[in-house]
């Protein structure tokens, strides 16, 4: 009778962020981070406060659920980091990693620069009692970890010069898309029914800014300036597309004030948003400040030429190849109708739309998912 020698059990690796019940970005980032230590031998644990279990299982993870607090405000981002260093302390894993609202001596995930977005929307610093600001300075000041991961170069360069964080402490880590979901082919699948379907003439041209929400961030009221000067130069020649879930009265008023009510389409957010990049001629994004900016990258994947502004983290992927199509912020309306009607003159979509979608396939979830491999195998080794 022989025996067998029991299996060492797979060494633990803990994923701290506060929400992932819905199909966020950063929820995808949580779930393509487990699939990748689950490939490097571990067994993953997706500490929240708020999840969705069918989908954590769903990745191969388990799901712990820590306590909320209660009220809002900064104690409960710090109650968060207390209870994760608390299990943590009982079930020590071998890596943890950190969506921002934790410490961890491995790596953490940073998703938004809310220091700098306040000086670029609003112009003024933050209070110090900031609810997101405390934790980021909290975690970011204590330099207990060996990695900082950010979407952007520029995110990147807001942390060092904030917090005096060295080169070799930052990775860049740009977000990808799904290439089943946009690709050229899928997204003018159906381009003249959806321009119909919107109220756009045959002979029109469809200049759209697509996004979640946020339109302030977004910086809606440049789009709607640069329209004005659009429609001047191309009289009843254009109309203009605003996708996103946010109170648009304030812009839709803008529009009727300079007799544009009737050019303007507004929608909330759509399942099917390919569809939509493809009905497009031009996307822009004259934004305040964006992290990254998936939307930019999704409509290059649908071959749509984009126009972005340059404090857009996506428009890093273009700047070598096409930096033409990098304008400073929204502030200067001007330019950005000037660069929109030669667009749209010259009859450039077709090949720039391609050259973009080819582009754009090197940032794939497939090809993004590699180098978070990569990165992690390099952290794992670094142990």
């Amino acid at each position: 009778m022989s025996s067998s020698t029991p299996k060492e059990p797979l060494p633990l690796a803990a994923i701290a962020i506060r929400q992932v019940e819905k199909s966020t970005g950063a929820s995808r980032n949580a779930f393509e981070q487990s699939a990748a230590l689950q490939e490097l031998g571990y067994r993953i644990v997706i500490l929240a406060e708020r999840g969705n279990s069918t989908l954590v299982e769903r990745a191969g993870a388990t799901l712990v659920r820590l306590w909320r607090w209660p009220l809002k405000g900064p104690f409960r981002r710090f109650w968060f980091n207390r209870r994760v260093q608390s299990w943590c302390k009982r079930h020590r894993p071998a890596l943890l990693v950190s969506h921002g609202d934790a410490q961890s001596q491995d790596v953490v995930y940073m998703h938004n620069c809310v220091h700098l977005a306040s000086q670029r929307i609003h112009g003024k610093e933050l209070p110090k009692n900031h609810e997101v600001a405390a934790i980021h300075d909290h975690i970011l000041s204590q330099g207990q970890f060996k990695r900082i991961a950010a979407n952007s170069r520029l995110m990147a360069e807001d942390f060092k010069n904030r917090y005096g964080l060295a080169e070799h402490q930052i990775d860049i880590s740009y977000p990808g898309y799904d290439p089943t979901q946009f690709t050229p082919v899928k997204a003018r699948k159906e381009r003249n029914a959806t321009r119909q379907s919107i109220g756009v003439g045959q002979h029109e041209s469809l200049i759209g800014l697509i996004t979640s929400g946020n339109f302030k961030k977004r910086n809606v009221q440049g789009f709607v300036e640069i329209a004005a000067l659009v429609s001047q130069r191309l009289p009843n020649r254009c109309r203009f597309l605003v996708i996103g879930k946010d109170d648009c009265s304030p812009y839709q008023q803008q529009a009727e004030k300079l007799g544009l009510g009737d050019r303007f389409i507004w929608r909330s957010t759509v399942p099917d948003i390919e569809r939509f990049y493809g009905a497009l001629d031009v996307f822009v994004l004259p934004a305040h400040i964006e992290e990254f900016g998936r939307v930019a990258l999704e409509a290059m994947a649908c071959a749509t030429p984009v126009l972005l502004s340059a404090w857009v983290g996506a428009a890093e992927l273009i700047e070598d190849e096409f930096p033409e199509l990098i304008l400073d912020d929204g502030s200067d309306s001007d330019a950005w109708a000037s660069r929109i009607v030669t667009l749209l003159v010259n009859d450039e979509q077709e090949e720039l739309g391609s050259r973009l979608a080819e582009l754009a396939t090197h940032y794939s979830h497939q090809e993004q998912y590699k180098k978070l491999k990569a990165a992690f195998q390099s952290l794992v080794a670094s142990n």
